[in-house]
């Protein structure tokens, strides 16, 4: 049985929210830095290809693939770095969403691992009128790679 507790305080510009995931947090962690593995996840994530990883740095483009109205495909570069034993930290590159910034803080608690994310989003004037569905599209978006990383991992784990 999986336990998935989500508290949300959303701003105007940030979003942050927490999750207490039954995973250990070195298997989370393992999976959260598999990348190219994300078009797993979500259907909205056509495909993630690293394109650079050297000094604790790793640079992917992501594809995306929003349907609402209209079918848009948003293609965008990130880094992501680890900025110490509990935090990683990505930021966006390029795009409508240029300079959103993500901290993600991975806690080992009694039942697993509690996971902080604190999110800066930046949007492009284009992008910005449609701003209420990209930030709800951005927290359904964590939490569910984050529901299917515990799922992953549950898989794995009975699979050993």
């Amino acid at each position: 049985m999986f336990i998935f507790s989500l508290s949300i305080l959303v701003s105007l510009s940030k979003l942050n929210f927490e999750i207490n995931l039954e995973t250990e947090k070195s298997v989370l962690e393992n999976i959260y830095i598999d990348y190219e593995y994300y078009s797993k996840y979500l259907e909205q994530i056509e495909s993630v290809e690293i394109i650079k990883n050297e000094n604790d740095e790793i640079i992917t483009k992501e594809v995306l693939v929003f349907s609402t109205y209209l079918k848009n495909k948003i293609t965008q570069t990130s880094i992501h770095k680890k900025i110490d034993e509990n935090i990683f930290f990505t930021e966006i590159l390029d795009g409508h969403a240029k300079g959103t910034t993500v901290e993600i803080k991975f806690f080992t608690i009694d039942s697993g691992t509690k996971v902080v994310v604190d999110a800066e989003l930046k949007l492009s004037l284009k992008a910005k009128i449609f701003y209420p569905i990209i930030k709800k599209a951005y927290k359904h978006f964590f939490q569910g790679v984050f529901y299917k990383m515990q799922t992953r991992a549950a898989e794995v784990k009975i699979g050993n």
